[in-house]
This record gives C-alpha cells, sequence and structure tokens, in this order.
C-alpha cells in the first residue's frame, strides 16, 4: 500500500523547485528579445523580426511536447514515474546551461537549441498529475490536483521575481544569462530531491511489455472516447485564451507601457501568486458548494472578464497613466486558468483506470503543446502587425469554450 503523504508532500517539493528553475527564465526571454543591450540581435535590428523570433523560440518547446510528452508520459506508465521524473528535471538543468551559453556567446541558434532541449525533455507537469492520479482517492482528487498546482504557481510566483531582480546582475560579463545559471541550480535541486525523498507510485502495471505500453494506439484509443475528446476541447479553447494571455502580456506590457525587467517579473509573479491563492484556498471553497462542470464554468467567466478589462485599458492607456486596472484584471484572469485547468486534469484523470494515468495526461499535454505552439506563431506575427492583436483574439478560446460547455452535457 503506498503512503499517500509522502509521494504528496515530495511531489509538491520537487514541482516548486522545477517550476522556480523555469519561470525565473520567462521575464528574460522579452528582455532578450527587446531589449537594446541584448546579445542577441543588432541595435538597429526591426521590430517586426524580434517579435516573429520571440513567437518562434515560445513555440519551439510546444512542438517538441506534442511528440514527445505523450511518449514520456506513457513511459511512466511502462518505468515508473519516478524514472522519467528524473529524465525531465535533469532536462530542465540541461535546458538552462545551454541557454546561459547562448545568452553569454550573444547566439540565437544556441539559445533555439536550448529551447528544443526544453520541449524535449523538461516536462514533469503530466508525470505529476499522474502520480496523483496513482495516490489519491477520487473524493479528493480535484483538492489534490489543486495543491499540485499550488505547488507549481507558488514556483511560477518566485521564479519570475527573482528572474527579474537578477537580470542586470554581472551584466558586463554575462549579459542576462545569470538568471538561467540560477535555474539550472534550481534543476539540480530537483533532480535531488526526486533522486533522494521521491518514492515509486506506480505499482500496479499492465502485463504489456513496456514497449507495448508506448505505442501511440493505446494512446489513440483512449483519444476515441467521446468523454476524452469532449473534455480536450474544453481544455483547447480555455487554453488558447490562457497562451495568448500569459506569453504576450510581458512584451504588451514593455512595448504599450515601458515596464521594466523587475517590473515585469514583479507582474508575472503577482500573476502565479493568484494562481497559488486560487488552488490553496478558492478549489477547497467552491468544491463545497458546486460539482466539476460548475466550477468549470464559473472558471471560465472569470477569465473572459479580465481578458476584457486588459483588452479595454491597453487599447485606451496613454503614456504617464497607472496600470492599476492591469493588474486587478490579472486576478480573475489568473484564478479563473487555475481552476479550469485543476477541473479538466480531475475529469481527465477520472475517466480512465489507475493504469493509463500516464498516458491520458499524455494526451492533456499534447492538447496544451499544440495549442500554445500555435498561439506563440500566431502571436508573433499578430504582433508584428499590431501589438495588441494577441489580447484582441484571447477572449474568444473562453468564450466559445462557455458555449461548448453551456450546448453539450457529455460529462
Amino acid at each position: 500500500m503506498i503512503n499517500r503523504r509522502q509521494p504528496l508532500f515530495s511531489l509538491l517539493l520537487l514541482m516548486l523547485l522545477d517550476h522556480l528553475s523555469l519561470t525565473i527564465t520567462f521575464p528574460i526571454l522579452t528582455l532578450l528579445f527587446f531589449d537594446q543591450h541584448t546579445r542577441l540581435f543588432t541595435i538597429d535590428a526591426s521590430a517586426e523580426a524580434r517579435h516573429l523570433w520571440y513567437g518562434y523560440c515560445l513555440a519551439i518547446p510546444h512542438l517538441i511536447n506534442v511528440m514527445l510528452t505523450p511518449i514520456l508520459s506513457a513511459m511512466s506508465d511502462a518505468f515508473g514515474r519516478k524514472k522519467i521524473l528524473l529524465l525531465a528535471t535533469f532536462g530542465a538543468f540541461l535546458f538552462a546551461m545551454v541557454a546561459a551559453l547562448g545568452v553569454v556567446w550573444g547566439s540565437l541558434s544556441l539559445l533555439l537549441a536550448a529551447y528544443v532541449l526544453k520541449g524535449m525533455f523538461s516536462r514533469t507537469n503530466p508525470i505529476s498529475q499522474a502520480v496523483i492520479g496513482d495516490t489519491s482517492p477520487i473524493e479528493k482528487k480535484v483538492l489534490h490536483m489543486g495543491y499540485l498546482q499550488a505547488s507549481i504557481s507558488i514556483g511560477a510566483f518566485l521564479g519570475p521575481m527573482l528572474g527579474g531582480y537578477l537580470a542586470y546582475c554581472f551584466f558586463t560579463e554575462l549579459n542576462f544569462a545569470t538568471p538561467y545559471l540560477v535555474a539550472a541550480f534550481f534543476a539540480a535541486m530537483s533532480w535531488l530531491v526526486t533522486f533522494c525523498f521521491f518514492p515509486e507510485t506506480l505499482i500496479e502495471r499492465h502485463v504489456r511489455s513496456p514497449w507495448q505500453e508506448m505505442h501511440w494506439q493505446n494512446i489513440n484509443a483512449l483519444f476515441r472516447k467521446p468523454k476524452v475528446r469532449y473534455i480536450s476541447a474544453i481544455l483547447l479553447l480555455s487554453q488558447l485564451s490562457w497562451s495568448l494571455y500569459y506569453q504576450f502580456i510581458p512584451p504588451i506590457l514593455k512595448e504599450v507601457c515601458h515596464f521594466t525587467g523587475s517590473e515585469l517579473g514583479m507582474f508575472i509573479g503577482f500573476i502565479a501568486g493568484w494562481l497559488a491563492l486560487a488552488t490553496l484556498f478558492g478549489i477547497k471553497w467552491l468544491d463545497q458548494w458546486f460539482d466539476l462542470r460548475q466550477m468549470l464554468m464559473i472558471s471560465l467567466y472569470l477569465v473572459m472578464l479580465g481578458l476584457l478589462i486588459t483588452l479595454f485599458f491597453c487599447a485606451r492607456y496613454r503614456s504617464g497613466e497607472t496600470t492599476i486596472l492591469l493588474w486587478i484584471a490579472a486576478i480573475p484572469i489568473s484564478v479563473g486558468d487555475v481552476i479550469a485547468f485543476s477541473c479538466v486534469a480531475t475529469l481527465y484523470s477520472n475517466v480512465v483506470i489507475r493504469q493509463d494515468q500516464g498516458k491520458i495526461m499524455g494526451i492533456c499535454f499534447i492538447v496544451i503543446g499544440l495549442i500554445w505552439a500555435i498561439t506563440s506563431i500566431l502571436g508573433g506575427i499578430f504582433m508584428s502587425t499590431n501589438v495588441l492583436l494577441p489580447l484582441i483574439a484571447a477572449p474568444f478560446g473562453v468564450f466559445f469554450g462557455i458555449v461548448l460547455l453551456s450546448l453539450q452535457r457529455v460529462l
């Protein structure tokens, strides 16, 4: 029998460290492409080129995730969760080190290679959700999914603020590479926590061989289930809105509102802070009054509200005005998105048996990787035309998600 407390605690710790590692570099990416002192571009590089390369750099790991995340997830059903988590945390370390070299040497190709590595190996989220599926009783699963998202969000809260603070440390020697080196340290700590403290949670396994377990036909068989396709459609639409907002609000804030590196870090950290609060307290409160479908609907309405307020403010912003409304609007967007995702992850987990938890979470992240890759590329193209176009497009996803959830009752 699995001790349910031990894997949950060690899982939450390793996920916090892992997302500290990954998110500390997020505000730096905006500076790498849009700051005039970056070594990646000459000072006379056009804004259009910077926008497009920013979009490509965001898209690369997501495109690779679409192909490899389901394989890693299925491997966790075959070889166990711990081995794949060790691989993923080592991938985060390798990504940070290669990216740091690319920044120091001013090599855009090396930086892109680092994001290829990130897409190939640095993907702990689906495995961690499979662990929750392994260990959580069904009546507590949505709460434990929420705790998992809270741990991720705390890392995403601290990471960007630390990254913004470290952005200009040792700038003469390292340019913007210092946050990537600190990210490598946190990734190494995450690997050590996994190796030393995380117990294997996959006890019951299929009689199929590991290579049969990883076959794409097994993943396709799950995706053919009507409930899985319906949940995937809701996830795709909600993530369309969230990905456009989260990936492109930093450059929008820099170009429209002239945010500094530390201000960008604070804003992204503020978003993650509300993600953590929503998962620690909001889900528990809503679970007392609403079922999963109702919670999902409420969360989509919250995202819609926040996006419309953000778009309204940015469209009429004038230099020197206070940006307090942007910070307020980020609250319903953040709270709504993380509650929606926790509900969707729980719905995915509930429709399959324990031995298929890895594969179903692989499907979850196929959908996420696909839509984030598409919006990364399209958002870069949109911004090269009009800086606000990603924000204009963002509300359509949750709008159609609300329509789909209202018209069909498959769940």
